[in-house]
Parts: structure tokens; sequence; C-alpha cells
């Protein structure tokens, strides 16, 4: 689905489990005890990861580039601008020029000029009885009058509205009819790269609502780069590290009950869960009384026999050790843990597969937290001996402390910042920081030289720098990672790295619509999944008495569910928080309601119609000449024209939510059209005006809901 896969670029299902490969490796080695087989995954890796950064440049190559400046808007803009540059006022460019679409049912005309430059250089009345009259003769004298490209140019106050001529903007659709599934791209950013960091679940966990919105928007994105000329790099960058000795040495001490999980993602789920639980009843006697039988014997069975708290003490106390011991080995890679360790992660990538392939969601690059965290380590080394880290001691926080008792004194800060900030040190003592200035640090690795998240994503940026040489690296993630991310673009300016844009494209939350409340990890996990299947399942129903094919209801049902939900989500502001209904059929008719399937039944109605009229002929592109078209009509060749501009603009904003409202807007007034215009005529003809506004929607329509992901059934 999207450009990127046009291109033929994308990971199949197969290759988004590569990881997995690399246990044939593993299984077939000898000398184990020797080998670092945790290195030679990652070596591994690599070599795949450069294959792929060459596969993806040849791919984005041969696919070619629409140049932006020949679509038949930016063409119109630019005709205006010579006129306007002939008019002797300074005028240079397009960007000193306003243009504006005209609402048709509000004003005359379809283009509106405004000309900031002089309306600051005039007064406005010698502005609107000089200027703009002559600027008009000379328009009136112009090739564009006499061409036929204008067919009327009025003055508005300090508008000039423009009105198009008749066949100039139906021969438009040649852009269209020439483009197909290609129109609207274009070659803006040629020869830049850029890399989208999105979805990015936890092994071991479940997909969490945060991680759905990542999902649907940072593809949207992708999609919307490529289609802006950006050869696009897709990551999908997992937390493959963070509590695996646990996770192992449970393994072992539940190897007997594996049979219970069909699923063997729940399997480590239930392990991480009952590591939890016997953290917390560790820290306290009290919680550990308070316990149910239920709840004392998934314990006992987690972590062996016990009487009381001071045996589960001893008991979750060995767990914890031989853990350590576990993980230790998996870093050092050892055989047996990294066997293991890989399994683990194609357990769980077998379960979010599932999710996935729903959404027709395939990335490029499968690269863990474990793949970075030693070129994270050895970089932060480098740059500690050239004094850009630094061990934060004591004395650095002496030093801090005595900073801000002077500024209190000085009544430079509050009483509240102070504590705030002392304590903020105190937490930092001991750990390797970068200093950012005004009491602002960023721990990157602890003091003991054991990697952290911020190690692991120092490491991702150096090893995407150096590999990929992009010009820009996006991380899709939720709003609360914010300061997390601020922090670390400051690190890596500091460290050197100031050639590549980095953008934290953030997102909102999935709020209950009732109670506005975030939902849980928990909610967001079971809720949203569960909601794909209930959705597919709501529309089915719909069809079930129809006379179409079992395989039929199936597609066109996954098809509009899944598109609704995807719409539901992408045409918010992707930084405001997306109400799901915690009713599931209350949440289903919301999806319905909320204009993603009105989308769909649109172009299927248009496909419809087409179809009828080829009567299994194919016919032509129509351009009739000589032609005189309505008001509604001149609207729809005014919007499918915009079409390039709402998707440069779309990328710009990083914001999918302005494709969708357009898409909306287009829908509602090819409705309209259609409502009162026949294709087919009553002697079984064809209005030829009719059919090429239906088929230049439908492509255009089409186009759109590729860029973000959504299927569209041929007929409903």
């Amino acid at each position: 689905m999207g450009v990127e896969n046009r291109m033929n670029t994308s990971f199949t299902k197969e290759n988004n489990l590569s990881q997995l490969n690399t246990e044939k490796m593993l299984n077939i080695s000898l000398n184990t005890e020797e080998k670092n087989f945790l290195k030679m995954q990652n070596d591994f890796l690599h070599k795949k990861t450069l294959l792929k950064i060459q596969e993806i440049k040849q791919a984005r190559e041969k696919h070619g580039f629409i140049n932006y400046a020949d679509y038949f808007i930016n063409k119109l803009f630019n005709d205006i601008l010579t006129v306007l540059k002939s008019c002797g006022y300074g005028i240079v460019s397009i960007s000193d020029i306003n243009f504006d679409f005209i609402d048709r049912n509000k004003f005359d005309g379809d283009i509106c000029v405004r000309i900031p430059k002089l309306l600051k250089q005039f007064k406005n009345k010698e502005y609107i009885t000089e200027i703009i009259p002559h600027i008009i003769e000379v328009f009136n004298n112009s090739d564009l009058v006499s061409n036929g490209i204008i067919k009327r140019i009025d003055p508005v106050g300090i508008y000039i509205n423009i009105t198009l001529g008749d066949q100039y903007m139906f021969n438009s659709l040649k852009d269209v009819f020439e483009g197909k599934e290609r129109f609207g791209e274009n070659n803006i950013h040629q020869g830049e790269s850029i890399i989208v960091d999105y979805s990015s679940p936890n092994i071991a966990k479940h997909l969490h609502a945060g991680h759905i919105r990542s999902t649907l928007i940072g593809e949207a994105l992708s999609n919307l780069y490529t289609a802006n000329g950006y050869t696009t790099h897709r990551i999908n960058h997992i937390n493959d590290r963070g509590g695996f000795g646990f996770l192992i040495e449970g393994f072992y001490r539940r190897e007997s009950k594996i049979k219970n999980f069909k699923n063997k993602n729940d399997l480590l789920f239930s392990i991480y869960t009952q590591y939890r639980k016997g953290e917390k009843v560790a820290k306290s006697e009290e919680i550990f009384l308070t316990l149910s039988p239920e709840e004392l014997s998934e314990l006992q069975n987690f972590y062996g026999p016990f009487e009381g708290y001071k045996d589960f003490l001893l008991n979750y106390t060995d767990f914890v050790e031989e853990s350590k011991k576990r993980f230790s080995a998996l870093e050092k890679g050892s055989h047996q843990e990294t066997n293991l360790w890989m399994k683990m992660v194609g357990w769980s990538m077998e379960d979010f597969a599932s999710f996935y392939d729903l959404l027709d969601v395939h990335q490029d690059y499968l690269l863990g937290e474990s793949f970075y965290a030693e070129y994270g380590l050895k970089y932060i080394m480098d740059m500690c001996d050239k004094g850009k880290v630094i061990l934060y001691s004591d004395e650095n926080a002496k030093k801090d402390r005595e900073k801000l008792d002077q500024l209190l004194d000085q009544n430079i800060i509050t009483q509240e910042v102070y504590e705030e900030l002392n304590k903020e040190i105190f937490r930092d003592i001991g750990a390797y920081i970068v200093d950012l200035g005004n009491f602002e640090r960023f721990v990157v690795l602890k003091g003991d030289k054991t990697s952290i998240y911020a190690t692991r994503d120092i490491g991702a940026i150096k090893y995407r720098y150096d590999t990929f040489s992009p010009d820009k690296i996006v991380y899709e993630v939720g709003q609360e990672q914010e300061d997390h991310f601020d922090k670390l673009f400051k690190s890596i300016k500091k460290f050197g790295i100031d050639s590549v844009d980095f953008r934290h494209v953030y997102h909102g939350f999935y709020v209950e619509s009732k109670t506005k409340k975030k939902l849980s990890s928990r909610d967001g996990a079971s809720n949203v999944q569960n909601l794909i299947q209930e959705a597919i399942s709501y529309f089915k129903a719909k069809y079930l008495s129809s006379n179409k094919s079992a395989e039929e209801v199936d597609d066109i049902a996954k098809k509009l569910a899944v598109g609704s939900i995807i719409f539901n989500d992408l045409k918010q502001d992707r930084r405001n928080p997306v109400p799901i209904s915690s009713n599931i059929e209350e949440a289903c008719k919301n999806f319905e309601d909320s204009g993603g399937a009105y989308i769909l039944y649109s172009i299927a109605r248009a496909n419809s119609v087409l179809d009828k009229a080829q009567n299994g002929n194919e016919i032509g592109d129509f351009i009739p000449t000589e032609i005189a078209l309505s008001t509604t009509e001149r609207m729809l060749l005014i919007e499918i024209n915009k079409y390039p501009l709402i998707v440069k603009k779309s990328e710009e904003q990083e914001n999918p939510a302005i494709l969708l409202d357009w898409l909306g807007g287009l829908c509602r007034l090819y409705n309209s059209y259609y409502a009162s215009q026949r294709v087919i005529l009553e002697d079984g003809s064809v209005n030829e005006v009719a059919y090429a506004l239906a088929k230049a929607f439908k492509q255009v329509a089409k186009n759109a809901t590729v860029l973000c992901n959504i299927a569209t059934p041929e007929r409903i």
C-alpha cells in the first residue's frame, strides 16, 4: 500500500521478521563458547541494512520524479506572475503574490489575486483606483486573455478576481489522465533522504494505543514524504533489550508450562507481568500480606515455593541474581541466551504481524535497541574523551548548587524552582551527562556504563548518520516523549551532528469518548485491536443479505472497517487526542459516521458509474471542445487541480489531516454534482464532460487514500 509499495521497496512479512533468519546461523555455528553470537547477529543485520539501503535508492531513481512546476495550477500561477512582472511595480517572484481559490457559492471567479507588496507600497485609495485598473489593462492585453486562459478579470476592492477559460480549465484533466496513480507526486525533495522511525513496539508486551497511532500516522507521513520526492527509509525501532535477563530466566523456570500458551507473546507478557508483580511485592511485607490465595499461588508457580514473606524474598532475590547472570551472558553473546532471545523477539513480532498485516503496513528495517547499544556506548565514550560528555560528580553538583543558591538569593528563581532543580542535581550525580546549559542536563549513560534508553537513541542516530547519510530524521512518537527528544537533539548537535534536520512529530492520546480520559496501555491494546475485528463484523453484517459472494463481502467489510478506523484517526490533527467509545457497537457506528466510509462509498460509486458507461468497452480520455462549464463543474475542476498543492502542504506541515479534510470536501462536491448531472443519459449515450469528471475524481480521490494507506473496494 502507498507510494513506497508501488516502488516495491517495502519489506514483505518475511522480511519484517528478518531477525528470525539468523537462528539458522546461530544453530549451525561450532565452538559456541568462544563466539559472540549477539555481535554476529548485529553484523548480519548491518549487512542486510546496507543491501536494503541500496535497493531503496535504486527503486527511488527508477520510479522517477514529476516536476512540481509542470502541474496545471503552478503553470497558471507562473503565467500570472509573468504578466504581473511586466506591470513595472517590482514584482519578481511568486512569494510577492497571494493566490486564493474563490468559493463560487459566495463570489464570482476562480482565482483571487492579492499583492501585499503593492498594498504596502501604495495607499489604499491609490492602489484601488490606479494600480489595479492598470494591472487589469495589462492582463486584458496579454496572451492569457487572447489565448483563452483567462475569460474575465474583475476588480473587487483590493483583490483581483480571475475567471478562467472553460476549455482551458477542462484541458487541465490531461494532467490527471496522464499522471494516473502518480498524479500529485512531485520532485521538491529530489536527492534528499529521510528516515521515519515509527510504531516501535516493546518485545514481550502487547501493542498499546500509542503504538497504533504511531503506526497509522508514521505510515501516512512516510507516503507523503515519498510523494514529495524524498528517498524514504521506514524503520521499526523495537525495544528488544530491556528486561531480557528476567524474561530468559523466567522462561526457563516456566518452560514446563509453555504448552498452555498458544500465543507465545502472551507467555512472554505473562513472565513480564509476574516479574513486575514480584518486584512490587518484594518492596513491602504489607503488600505481601494483602495478596489473595490465587495471587500467592501465581507467585509460587513463578518464583518457587515459600511459606512466608522472608521465604518469598529469598526466592525473589535469587531470581533477580540469576536474571542478571542471564543478561550478562546475553550481552557477551552467549549462544544459549542469544538463541532464546532471538526466538522471543520472533514470537512478539509474529504476534504484532497480524496487526501490521490488517493495516497493510510493511516497514523497510527492523532494528532493535540491542543493535544500537554498543554503538551508543562507544560514541558516548568518544564524546567523553572530547569533554562533551562528563561523569557528573559530587564536585560538579556542588558547583551547580552554589550557582542555584546565588540565583535564589537574587530572587531570579523561586523557591519551588530551586527545590526542583536541586532534586535533578541529586538525581544525576554519578551518571554520564551532557551539560546543555542553564541547569539542563541530559543523562546518557549510568555511572557503571550500563546503557539506558538515551544511550541507545544516541547510538541509533550515530549509526543512521554514518550508514544512511540522511538529510532528515523523523520520530513519530507520543507527546509524552517531547522533553526526551528535545534534549536528545540538543545533545547530538553538541556532539557535532548538525547537518541533519531532526524532528519529533508527536501525536496525542486515544481517549475514552465520554470521560475524555487517556486509555491505559491495557485498554489501548485490547480495545483498539479488538475494535478492528469488531468493525469488520459490523460492516460485514450490512452485506449478509446482498447478492455478493462471501469473498466479496469479506473484502468490502475489511476495507470499510480498516479505512474508517484509519480515517477516524488521521482526520484529527495528529497533536490532538482521538476519542473512542468504550462501547464497541457505538465505536463502530462512530467509525462509520466519521467520514471514511463515505469517502470509500464515493469512490466506489464513481467506479460503478464508469464501468456502466464503458459497458465492457474501454473509453478513451474525453477532452471535448467548445464546452460551457457549470458552476459546480468549475468548482470540481479547481478542487481536483488543488491536489498537488495539498500533497505538498500536508508534507510541509507533517499533518495528514490536511489531506483528508480536502478529500472529504472533494467527495461532497462530487456527490453534489453526481446527484444533478448524469453520466449515462436517458438515451444510453455518455455525457462526455460528466464522464471525464467522474474519471478524474476517482483517480485523484484514490491517490489520496493510497497516501493515507486506505484501501478502496472496487464496488460496494
